[in-house]
């Protein structure tokens, strides 16, 4: 882990970048105030560098306290270990079991263990870890209060020139960075460990079940054997018993042991060919895991190796999505611009074609009603015409009759 006040790395341009940006000006009574508090802290930190401890009386009483708590932690651990065994073996018996109740408790608490084992390591690595090296220690110390002393020296002069906090914001960001990419790091040993203790469980198992093959196998040779047996004592009994008395009866009967015989020679001679078509089988598959084994070895140390390179890919590979980051932004900015324009256009478009329907169908209606009108005017015409033709035809047939009177 980074210190706080570890500068002796180089800051990356980016960072600098961002606590440029991020950084405000101070106003004078913040700077006044701010000045006077690092003043003051680094007039303590020169205290401090002062005073010495011995550190061989320290090393002894800081390990006095950890010894017995280290202890006890690694006793639970290899009790835990044993459970660990424990249910693993018991797992590959309760598969061929019927009742798969058994199982599943088991399974649950093999990974109730497996996280109490994983929480064990854990913490006794840290205990480890944290278990004190003295003379390391008050070298890590000193430096860590010099690189502390010069921040905070930068600090003042900064606030003095600029009244800016640029430095102190620079090493928080820089600190920042190096924890993500730690945990980053540790998260990704984390999940190489988990697949080859997953690949050491399955080569566990394969090994039991192919012992468990080689044991049925055993047992159906060794039946094979008396069965065999018991042919050949039931194939010389019958033969003495019956010699004396039927000697072609006696010859079929040779005839059809003799066949049976060499039945169950030819049976044998296939189980054994079988086995040792197996054992070859055992042997390549033997030989096919142990080069797994190597290949995850070598790729773990690859993977190792290939760290440093990665990260730096991966730092690269940050920079460039920034950028494209903010080129999307401008292009996204000019996408809604142009978008909130052909919005408008489409809604004036609507517009108009909203007026030029509404137009439309007044034009429709009126000549429709037009058409009606002139429906209407022309019936009537032609009403007051027959009307008309009516009314001039009875008054000639009046008048036709008052002459003929």
């Amino acid at each position: 882990m980074v210190g706080v006040g570890d500068t002796s790395g180089k800051i990356p341009p980016e960072i600098t970048r961002q606590a440029t940006e991020k950084c405000t000006q101070l106003t004078p009574l913040e700077a006044a105030h701010i000045y006077a508090i690092l003043k003051q802290t680094l007039e303590k930190l020169a205290l401090v560098g002062v005073i010495t401890v011995d550190p061989k009386v320290q090393a002894h009483e800081l390990t006095q306290s950890v010894g017995e708590e280290i202890s006890r932690m690694i006793a639970e651990q290899k009790k835990l270990e044993g459970r660990f065994e424990e249910l693993v073996a018991m797992q590959h018996v309760l598969r061929h079991q019927p009742n798969k109740t058994k199982l599943m408790e088991n399974q649950n608490e093999l990974q109730k263990v497996a996280e109490a084992l994983r929480q064990s390591t854990k913490q006794l690595c840290r205990n480890l870890k944290d278990n004190p090296n003295v003379a390391e220690n008050m070298l890590k110390v000193a430096s860590e209060r010099q690189a502390l002393q010069l921040l905070l020296s930068g600090c003042l002069n900064e606030i003095e020139v600029f009244g800016k906090l640029q430095p102190l914001l620079e090493s928080v960001m820089a600190q920042e960075a190096a924890e993500q990419a730690m945990e980053e790091t540790i998260e990704r040993e984390k999940n190489t460990t988990a697949a080859v203790r997953q690949l050491r469980n399955d080569l566990r198992e394969e090994k039991l079940d192919h012992e468990e093959k080689m044991k049925e196998k055993k047992k159906g040779l060794v039946a094979l054997k008396e069965q065999l047996k018991t042919l050949k004592m039931d194939t010389a009994v019958s033969t003495r018993y019956l010699s004396k008395e039927l000697t072609a009866a006696n010859e079929h009967e040779r005839r059809l042991q003799r066949t049976q015989l060499q039945d169950l020679l030819k049976e044998l001679g296939l189980v054994q060919q079988q086995i040792d078509i197996e054992k070859a089988v055992h042997a390549t598959q033997a030989e096919f895991l142990r080069q797994i084994a190597a290949k995850m070895q070598e790729d773990s140390v690859s993977w190792a190796s290939r760290h440093d390179e990665d990260l730096a890919a991966r730092e690269k590979e940050l920079e460039m999505l920034k950028q494209q980051h903010a080129r999307d932004l401008l292009e996204l900015k000019k996408a809604e611009e142009k978008f909130k324009m052909e919005q408008a256009l489409k809604r004036e478009r609507e517009l108009k074609a909203t007026e030029e329907r509404e137009r439309a169908e007044f034009e429709d209606m009126r000549e429709a009603r037009r058409v009606q009108a002139a429906i209407i005017i022309q019936a009537w015409w032609r009403g007051y015409r027959v009307r008309k033709a009516l009314a001039g035809s009875g008054k000639k047939t009046k008048k036709v009759s008052k002459k003929k009177k």
